[in-house]
């Protein structure tokens, strides 16, 4: 062996010492480096939206109300729990592009499911040692137990910069697949969102991760610069960024609801570590998430955190101490102005809502007609005029649930799609009927949360 060798092959070994090993080599781990840029999504998705000069909500002190204005907040993570191997907090895992995709069945909301990435392969990365091995998924058991909860996973392909989450994962090794409730994947590039009307692996029909209250970012150099993910007891709709219901209970917040630390709250008294947690609440704020215990702040499993400090440093802030931002409130978002009725457009409610239909059949699509009927209803004709394909209304039922009904009905099978806007707020709903159906009857009581 030749000095040059030896020296080129010492050369080597130094260079992997000191720098580690490529990227690529690296095995998937629970909590590992994410890939940046941080924080993850775009620096204009909804989950890294400033917030601190939003409008407040015009109902927020009912909403506060509802919730309890005493009670306080919760972190809900820490380190490791008792009885082992439980945990508190979510565990996300960091895998390379290389890991295997391996097919998941899912047995709950699979009709709201993704197979796989946009464009790639179907499957998920889900690394081989979560079959048998504790702390890779929510609660800390491994996938072949079931011992109850939400059993999330959270999964990172940090090669090709992609989310993949699941709900209810279990490796069910009797029929040697792995099963989930319901599972979504989230280009980190962008910012797509869930169809309207779809779950996600959360109830909101968000993704997980970026809401979490991490280790790296509370003792790291740079302030953290995204909203965190909480909970509440009970949930009435969503609005957006959410896409999806889990509750109609009058009074309370929708999925997707935003609450904000008060900008006069005085954090001066707090370490330094909870200050910037809380600055972050101030501008950027909560994203009601799930049902679950009222203001659970979520985060991160890591043994390094000290809940001797965070327990009673988030117990100290209350409901009261919070305002709602502006419901379906959106970065940038300009309503659409007064609607302005035409030959393809219906105004209902004093002009307040828009609504426009799409058809489409034996490959050829148009807009349908509107015929104006009465103040909160109209109706569209596609063909014919003498033919009424669809009817629709949109119902003020403030006094009732403190929303805006949309209730249609139709009597054709072709594919509509259908537009409600709210032209005061700039809020969104949509309704899709599928080619070859029947119309389906749409009642949706919770459509918007944007009264008065």
């Amino acid at each position: 062996m030749g000095k040059n060798y030896l020296f080129l092959l010492g050369f080597f070994v130094l260079t992997i010492s000191f720098f580690g090993l490529p990227t690529a080599a690296q095995p998937p781990q629970p909590g590992g480096t994410l890939p940046g840029p941080l924080p993850l999504f775009p620096a204009d998705n909804w989950w890294n939206a400033d917030v601190s000069t939003a409008p407040v909500d015009p109902h927020s002190a009912s909403y506060i109300h509802f919730i309890g204005e005493t009670v306080g907040l919760h972190p809900d993570f820490g380190g490791d729990a008792d009885p082992a191997p439980e945990v508190y907090g979510m565990i996300y895992i960091v895998v390379p592009g290389t890991q295997p995709l391996v097919p998941v069945t899912f047995v709950e909301y699979g009709g709201e499911s993704d197979a796989g990435a946009p464009g790639r392969p179907a499957g998920y990365p889900i690394p081989d040692e979560a079959k048998t091995q504790a702390k890779w998924m929510e609660g800390g058991y491994p996938g072949n137990a079931d011992p109850g909860g939400d059993r999330h996973m959270l999964i990172v392909d940090r090669d090709h910069r992609l989310l993949f989450e699941l709900y209810h994962a279990h490796w069910n090794a009797a029929h040697s697949r792995w099963e989930a409730g319901s599972g979504a994947v989230f280009p980190l590039s962008s910012n797509l969102r869930r169809p309207e009307g779809w779950t996600s692996a959360d109830a909101a029909g968000l993704a997980i991760l970026p809401g979490l209250v991490r280790y790296d970012e509370v003792f790291g150099a740079d302030p953290i610069r995204h909203a965190f993910r909480f909970t509440v007891d009970d949930s009435n709709g969503h609005v957006f960024p959410a896409s999806h219901d889990a509750g109609g209970t009058n009074g309370a917040l929708p999925m997707g609801a935003r609450l904000r630390l008060k900008a006069t709250k005085d954090l001066s008294g707090y370490p330094p570590e909870v200050r910037k947690i809380f600055q972050a609440m101030k501008t950027y704020g909560l994203i009601v998430a799930d049902n679950g215990t009222n203001l659970y702040i979520t985060g991160a499993y890591d043994t390094r955190w000290n809940n001797d400090v965070l327990n009673p440093a988030f117990a100290s802030l209350e409901a009261s101490d919070f305002e709602v931002v502006k419901l379906g409130w959106q970065p940038s978002s300009t309503p659409p102005g007064p609607c302005v009725a035409g030959d393809t457009r219906l105004c209902l409610n004093g002009g307040r809502f828009q609504v426009e239909a799409q058809w489409t059949a034996n490959g050829t699509s148009g807009a349908g007609h509107a015929v104006f009927l009465t103040p909160d209803t109209g109706y569209f004709w596609f063909f014919d005029s003498t033919n009424v394909e669809v009817v629709l209304k949109v119902l003020n039922a403030c006094g009732l649930n403190q929303r805006y009904w949309v209730y249609a009905g139709g009597l054709t099978n072709v594919k509509v799609h259908l537009t409600v806007t709210d032209t005061q707020t700039g809020a969104v709903k949509t309704y899709d009927n599928p080619q070859g159906t029947a119309f389906r009857p749409i009642q949706d009581s919770g459509a918007f949360a944007t009264c008065p």
